[in-house]
């Protein structure tokens, strides 16, 4: 890593600036001790500019769903069954890493085995990282084989307790069953009502978020009733799999201060979706964009490492299926920088404004009429400092 921090002020010019809320056109970005210092046209004629030209400068994605214990190969089960939690440790460095590299600055790991995770968080290497440690779920229900079956309201209150007392920073809760474990129709919800409400007070009581992975209809609204603070993939589904919302569901989630965490993400030479899956998909992000419409937040959270085609670096691919959602260019990059960060309560996060920590994505073209420009990183900068830069050695 190169230590850019600590040589005073650092001014950055390129073609395009978007600052987490609208596009600048050719403006400067200047940098100071790890923090933004301001953003806009013509700043500071003091300092020399290093100017990138045709490159388009942002904050750094915040991506707020991935899973750093997995690697995409072979069932969610099998890809951690046989690991010690030390090689699930390092194939989570790695991961990170590999994120990092690709533009993701903010990260929010939502379920490891053994709290692998926590002991990531504060490496000036990796991203800031929000963890969850193992998703709380019920005796063989979705994904319990990373460690976190309840049975029973007292076992559910320890669960969250437990979660509390090794520190992590939010409390992720399958409310319903997920496609990926066949132990559980993933339509089907996994806990009530009640029990939903007494995890997100507890939670709350101690300062932690609730993250809530909900398919199904009643799941979603249950995990809204109960105030949850994200509902994950929320894909809407009825009990024949098929993308079903009332608009009373969708004017409740968008009237809510729950974001959706929407799993977009793949890589565009992946292999096409399953058909039937494929024909859901326009349903489920047309309601999303309706929940936008009433007021709601849609934010990035990418599924990364579930499966070969969400590798940890996929969150910059995302920009498209926001667009297929409805958004323009401007509102995808918000739901995958400021808005990712209001999500997660990371305040500093996000945006270019003074005093915000430097987190700096530096991409080849104009994002604003090329998109997939923001997949073509050219450097990416943490609290300050510059972390990688293309045509450096070792890269």
């Amino acid at each position: 890593m190169a230590d850019e921090s600590r040589r005073g002020p650092i001014k950055l010019t390129a073609d395009q600036v978007f600052d987490g809320e609208a596009f600048l056109g050719r403006a400067d970005v200047i940098l100071d001790d790890g923090k933004i210092v301001a953003a806009g046209p013509d700043l500071r004629s003091d300092l020399v500019s290093t100017d990138l030209g045709s490159a388009t400068i942002l904050p750094g994605l915040v991506d707020c769903h991935q899973h750093l214990v997995f690697d995409g190969n072979g069932t969610l089960e099998d890809q951690v069954v046989e690991r010690s939690d030390d090689e699930l440790l390092e194939r989570a460095r790695e991961a990170a890493r590999r994120a990092l590299l690709g533009g993701v600055t903010t990260l929010r790991d939502l379920g490891d085995r053994g709290f692998v995770t926590l002991g990531l968080r504060g490496d000036p290497e990796l991203p800031t990282l929000v963890c969850a440690g193992p998703p709380i779920t019920t005796v063989h229900g979705h994904c319990w084989y990373l460690g976190g079956e309840c049975d029973g309201t007292g076992s559910l209150r320890r669960a969250v307790a437990e979660r509390i007392d090794r520190g992590c920073d939010v409390v992720k809760v399958m409310v319903t069953g997920g496609a990926m474990t066949p132990t559980m129709p993933m339509w089907s919800s996994q806990f009530a009502l009640d029990e939903l409400r007494m995890v997100v007070e507890d939670a709350h009581a101690a300062g932690l978020p609730v993250a809530a992975h909900c398919h199904g209809l009643g799941g979603i609204a249950d995990a809204i009733e109960a105030g949850v603070d994200t509902i994950e993939h929320c894909s809407f589904m009825n009990e024949d799999l098929q993308p079903d919302p009332s608009e009373e569901l969708l004017a409740a989630i968008g009237t809510s201060n729950t974001a959706i965490s929407a799993t977009f993400g793949r890589l565009p030479d992946a292999p096409p979706l399953d058909p039937e899956m494929a024909a859901k998909r326009p349903k489920v992000k047309a309601a999303m964009h309706r929940v936008h419409q009433l007021g709601g937040s849609v934010v990035l959270g990418s599924d990364a490492g579930i499966a070969l085609a969400k590798p940890h670096d996929v969150a910059a691919h995302a920009i498209h299926e926001f667009m297929e959602m409805g958004f323009d260019t401007t509102q995808s990059l918000r739901s995958m920088t400021s808005r990712g960060a209001d999500a997660l309560g990371q305040d500093r996060k996000g945006r270019f404004r003074a005093g915000d920590d430097a987190d700096v994505l530096v991409v080849m073209g104009d994002v604003e009429t090329t998109p997939a420009a923001l997949a073509d990183v050219m450097q990416v900068w943490k609290m300050g400092q510059l972390v990688i830069a293309t045509g450096e050695d070792g890269q």
